[in-house]
């Protein structure tokens, strides 16, 4: 298994990763650079008009970045697919898991407006 990564401007500076079946999105308050549900989580990125972000899935072992984990908790995924989508709902990635709830590690640059979304999944 390999990962996948993109480049793109992210409108509203915002991603969502989640089971390819769930819509339970976090209530964004703007306060934090992540927030999450059971079943999705919602990333805070480089804003659309400051340049591209890349976002990169995969195994957690492939994409490991050093440091601690913007994000380490586990997601529902009844649908064993998790995706990467933008707020108007376009799907930018997707991978495979095979249980029921996937740990979910997403590393970034460490700022508000990251560059660099890193998406480790087992």
């Amino acid at each position: 298994m390999t990962s996948n990564s993109v480049h793109l401007r992210v409108l509203n500076s915002l991603l969502f990763i989640r089971d390819a079946r769930a819509r339970h999105i976090p209530e964004i308050d703007g306060n934090s650079s992540v927030w999450s549900t059971t079943s999705c989580v919602a990333v805070s990125c480089l804003p659309d008009c400051d340049g591209e972000t890349e976002v990169t899935i995969g195994s957690a072992y492939e994409v490991k970045q050093r440091g601690s984990p913007l994000f380490d908790g586990r997601l529902s995924t009844p649908s064993r697919t998790v995706i990467v989508e933008t707020v108007l709902a376009e799907r930018l990635l997707e991978r495979n898991v095979p249980n029921l709830h996937t740990r979910v590690r997403i590393w970034t640059n460490g700022l508000r407006d990251t560059d660099r979304v890193i998406v480790g999944l087992e």
